[in-house]
């Protein structure tokens, strides 16, 4: 077999872990728009400061009840703004992350979170809370709802706690552990670095600079519990690119006119949703036609 490999694009050794990406950003353009955030029929527009304190308030949270360095912590839910809350406030208090398809079967969840020695999981709807409560999560949070109150609990959380705790991961400590769909037999994981995400976000990002710029902006609607997603979303976050998340593929046509991305990362089984989600309202106006 013929190896081959091309020079890096981006020098890592300034990056301790992932969390850097976020608060570097937070120092170059506090105020830019980081998340445009559904609110009914409205979005709402979340800078990359506010998002920033949001994720330290949760991740304190999380310290106050317990969370130790290395603990691993699943998150089961659509793809929404609060999956990338968690994701980082996981992350800066020193957690590792496992995200769970919430399609996936129960078998499949406890698989997961016996192999990941889950403790605390975030949830999207009740098929996923009794998904992992059935599977012996000790801790078990809606993700729409206890956010809010995690950041009340982290209140007496000194600052300087928390930055332990965000700069505890090295470049090769675990920051997640992606798992297969399990469909061949029992799911299995794999461990990715900080080094791993920071190599492919800084080279994407120095590969695609004529993409990836912070004038720019995207809609992410793939699962978040797919890595695709969760690096297209780093890289997006540390070069200011706007993201506004849809849980919802069929939603996004219609989404486009107000929200008006630069660019989309899509999948052939997402286009094939969306033009299916077109073909039924056109039947439905009988313009199927056309």
């Amino acid at each position: 077999m013929r190896e081959v490999s091309t020079a890096p694009r981006a020098d890592l050794s300034a990056y301790r872990n992932v969390t850097d990406l976020l608060t570097r950003r937070v120092d170059e353009a506090p105020d830019h728009v980081a998340f445009d955030v559904r609110e009914g029929e409205r979005w709402r527009p979340v800078t990359t400061a506010a998002f920033a304190a949001e994720v330290s308030a949760v991740a304190k949270g999380l310290l106050a009840d317990g969370l130790q360095p290395g603990d691993a912590v699943a998150i089961m839910a659509p793809t929404r703004y609060e999956w990338a809350v968690a994701d980082l406030a996981v992350w800066f208090a020193g957690g590792v992350v496992v995200p769970v398809y919430d399609s996936s079967a129960p078998s499949q969840v406890a698989a997961i979170v016996a192999d990941a020695g889950v403790r605390v999981a975030f949830f999207g709807d009740e098929r996923s809370r009794s998904a992992l409560t059935a599977a012996g999560v000790p801790t078990v949070l809606s993700l729409t709802r206890s956010l809010a109150d995690l950041a009340a609990r982290g209140g007496l959380v000194d600052d300087a706690v928390l930055e332990r705790a965000r700069t505890d991961a090295g470049p090769t400590s675990p920051a997640t552990i992606v798992y297969t769909s399990g469909t061949s037999g029992t799911p299995k994981g794999v461990v990715l670095s900080h080094e791993n995400f920071l190599g492919q976000v800084l080279n994407i990002a120095a590969a695609y600079s004529d993409i990836v710029r912070a004038d720019g902006s995207t809609v992410i609607f793939l699962p978040l519990a797919h890595v695709l997603a969760r690096g297209l979303q780093l890289i997006c976050l540390a070069s200011g690119m706007r993201i506004a998340h849809l849980s919802e593929p069929s939603e996004v046509v219609t989404s486009l006119a107000e929200l008006r991305p630069t660019f989309l990362v899509v999948v052939p089984r997402i286009l094939e949703k969306i033009a299916a989600a077109a073909g039924a309202k056109a039947a439905d106006k009988h313009l199927g036609r056309v």
